[in-house]
């Protein structure tokens, strides 16, 4: 299984103003998201997970991390887009949420994000298919708007 560490560091300074947010961008549809960094443990490779029966449709079920049980939550699904084959390129973030593990299945995941506070906007808007209810803001990455997903609302 291939593991990512995630440095944990939410937000530098460069000179007396200059605030960074850094995040970890993802694919979901044909729209990029990003998640805080700091609420991201790990990113795996999607391999064994186990089905559940009798959970909501977005819970794909829980995988095994290192003699952990880790629920995995399909965001296509969760956030009302359709449901798709995996590809070689879908990942499982593996999110720290008040003490507790959860995978967010995602399409890919793209980079690294490193915005400045004056790119950040702290919105409630939707974005893309996702309801507003689940995003947190939304950032430009140059001519591109990432929505900031809140995973703290993903994960109930």
């Amino acid at each position: 299984m291939a593991r990512f560490r995630i440095r944990q560091a939410q937000q530098t300074q460069k000179g007396p103003e200059e605030v960074f947010h850094h995040f970890i961008g993802m694919v979901l549809g044909s729209e990029e998201y990003v998640v805080e960094i700091t609420k991201v443990r790990e990113i795996i490779m999607l391999e064994g997970i186990t089905h559940v029966p009798r959970l909501e449709e977005h819970f794909e079920g829980v995988i095994n991390l290192r003699g952990e049980v880790v629920p995995v939550i399909n965001l296509r699904i969760k956030l009302g887009m359709e449901g798709v084959d995996f590809t070689p390129r879908t990942r499982i973030i593996i999110t720290d949420i008040n003490g507790g593990l959860v995978g967010l299945l995602v399409d890919a995941v793209t980079s690294v994000l490193r915005l400045p506070e004056s790119k950040v906007e702290h919105s409630s808007a939707a974005v893309g298919e996702v309801s507003a209810e689940f995003i947190r803001g939304i950032g430009r990455n140059g001519g591109a708007i990432v929505g900031w997903l809140d995973v703290s609302k993903l994960c109930v």
